[in-house]
């Protein structure tokens, strides 16, 4: 087994996951990648990520409920967690204690490798 930290991928748009995947493992973070609100949430109850990259409009389960089920449990309840959008609007579901919360990013889609690669050192590797 592995020793190198877990990013969990949750994008349905198969370029941006396999964009996402690529800068995480260069910098060696083992990858997981869902394309799908569904298989996402059950994977997300039997591991604890270090990492979660998640997409709010997504089939099956929208992202908004994968976060309020990671921030339910405790297991996940302080993982960081990078929801990455198209539509800041529909980041509005979030309460605002919830946008201000310390292991929570919220960024508009583009992002840049750079600025993925950076943020992830950042949050995974800062101890």
């Amino acid at each position: 087994m592995s020793n190198s930290p877990l990013a969990i991928v949750v994008e349905d748009d198969p370029y941006l996951s396999e964009i996402y995947t690529d800068t995480l493992r260069s910098i060696g973070i083992t990858v997981e990648s869902y394309h799908d609100g569904e298989s996402a949430m059950q994977r997300l109850k039997t591991v604890t990520p270090d990492l979660v990259i998640l997409d709010l409009n997504l089939p099956k389960y929208s992202g908004i409920e994968i976060f309020h089920d990671l921030r339910n449990q405790p297991q996940t309840a302080e993982t960081w967690v990078l929801i990455v959008t198209a539509n800041p609007a529909q980041a509005a579901e979030l309460t605002e204690a919830e946008i201000e919360s310390q292991n929570l990013l919220v960024l508009t889609k583009p992002i840049s490798v750079d600025q993925l690669d950076q943020l992830a050192q950042r949050l995974i590797f800062r101890k």
